[in-house]
């Protein structure tokens, strides 16, 4: 699923695309880039993330035990379509989010 996704960058922390960033996909959702936790489908993000999003955005999200970060599930990236639009280090994935 979400093989086809074409992402637009938002924001990010380097606001190059590196991690964590947020990505608007062509289908209305969010593609979150974080890092990895041992919860598969969820993403550990800073809470600054929130000031990338643009109007009419928002994220689901849930309390991490990290000062200053929250945790964010969705739909684990797999395709290799759309990891190929992301900068992905050993320590990081991404989820998509509705």
């Amino acid at each position: 699923m979400h093989a086809h996704l074409k992402l637009r960058h938002v924001g990010s922390g380097s606001g190059h695309g590196a991690c964590p960033a947020v990505y608007a996909a062509d289908t209305g959702e969010l593609v979150i880039q974080g890092d990895i936790t041992d919860r598969t489908g969820t993403v550990l993000v800073p809470h600054r993330m929130l000031d990338w999003l643009e109007p009419g955005m928002s994220l689901p999200a849930e309390a991490a035990d990290v000062p200053g970060k929250f945790l964010v599930s969705g739909e684990q990236v797999t395709a290799p379509e759309v990891l190929a639009q992301l900068t992905l280090d050993d320590h990081e994935t991404a989820v998509v989010v509705r």
